[in-house]
């Protein structure tokens, strides 16, 4: 058995040691939990907000796209009206809620 003889390198003393040195940053007010996370005051970032912009109008989208497909295949129609006229509805009414979504400019 090799790994038998494992032994852990981490000394603890100097975790604690870290630990203390925390608190004590902590009550003169200079500890910082993520230091590397520094953001510019947006709050959330424009990428997150974008993307979910995305994703609700690809879920409206497809929604109302797959309602119609499946409303033209209960009246067995020839022409694909309901879904032509629900994806379109669709496309609209998530453009509608993307403009009125975006910040309004001064």
């Amino acid at each position: 058995m090799p790994f038998a003889k494992f032994e852990a390198t981490l000394p603890i003393n100097s975790t604690i040691a870290g630990m203390e040195e925390d608190h004590k940053d902590l009550q003169k007010g200079k500890f910082e939990p993520y230091p590397g996370n520094r953001t510019t005051g947006k709050s959330p970032s424009n990428f997150i907000r974008y993307s979910g912009m995305a994703m609700q109008m690809l879920g409206t989208i497809l929604v109302f796209t797959y309602a119609g497909y499946k409303l033209d295949e209960w009246q067995v129609n020839k022409i694909p009206v309901w879904t032509l006229i629900l994806s379109l509805t669709s496309i609209a009414a998530s453009l509608y809620l993307l403009i009125r979504s975006m910040p309004k400019i001064k």
